[in-house]
């Protein structure tokens, strides 16, 4: 039986990554004969690996000629980007507003394959604080901004988003799915979700769901502090402010 090794499965790779970057140097498009020239390869090969790309999207067949340009993946891509952009913008002057008013880091995250994933993070200004890297991906059913992403989708579709036994990241993580339910049900009631240690042992964040105009939520807006400098009157002042700067962004 022929086994296919690690470095046989690298040089594939890179490749069909090659061709990729061929065709975005070439104003998009390109052909089966250029892709042979360029990479050295057999026509056979390159028709293979362009094969492979256009039943997954990455690329499409643009007429008989033998033309590929960059496919619907691509156009998604751009998609997504042009969204976080513009969501960006809409919410970046609230989120400096909040940071300067509570003294402490704000994040904004949106629902991405599954995940709670940090678009943009503005520091605090203490010296002792907590902060979200942006790109930070993280769990539905842990922190915050996660259980306010899932707890605004559908209730029948929560388990669908999530991959079980749900993950033990500290003591306080919620890793029990009835549990788990009832505190979403109860973020959904009350507009916000509050997290304690669940990921980060002594952190703290408070988040609530950004809406549009249809009242889809679209991403999470929260605030993150060390869990020492929180009490029940902060908690209160921060809800207050982030409700108010929920109400105040208008995304198009």
């Amino acid at each position: 039986m022929m086994r296919i090794t690690e470095g046989c499965a690298i040089t594939a790779t890179e490749k069909i990554l090659d061709i990729l970057l061929l065709c975005l140097d070439r104003d998009g498009e390109v052909t089966i004969d250029a892709i042979s020239s360029a990479l050295d390869i057999p026509r056979s090969t390159a028709y293979r690996y362009t094969r492979t790309l256009t039943e997954k999207g990455f690329l499409h067949k643009a007429d008989v000629s033998g033309v590929y340009r960059l496919g619907r993946i691509f156009l998604g891509f751009s998609q997504m980007v042009a969204n976080d952009r513009t969501i960006l913008l809409a919410v970046m002057p609230a989120m400096v507003n909040l940071a300067i008013a509570t003294g402490e880091s704000v994040s904004l995250m949106r629902l991405i394959n599954r995940h709670a994933v940090c678009l943009e993070s503005i520091p605090g200004s203490y010296a002792l604080r907590i902060a979200i890297e942006r790109g930070r991906a993280q769990p539905l059913h842990a922190g915050a901004s996660s259980r306010v992403l899932l707890a605004n989708q559908p209730p029948d579709t929560w388990k669908s988003y999530l991959d079980f036994p749900l993950a033990h990241y500290t003591d306080t993580t919620i890793t029990d799915w009835e549990r788990l339910k009832d505190n979403l049900y109860a973020v959904r009631e009350r507009g916000y979700a509050v997290s304690e240690g669940e990921i980060d042992v002594g952190a703290w964040a408070l988040a609530v769901p950004l809406r549009n105009m249809f009242d889809s939520t679209i991403a999470a807006l929260s605030i993150e502090a060390p869990v020492s400098r929180i009490d029940e009157q902060k908690v209160k002042d921060y809800v207050a402010h982030l409700q108010q700067a929920s109400t105040v962004i208008e995304f198009v």
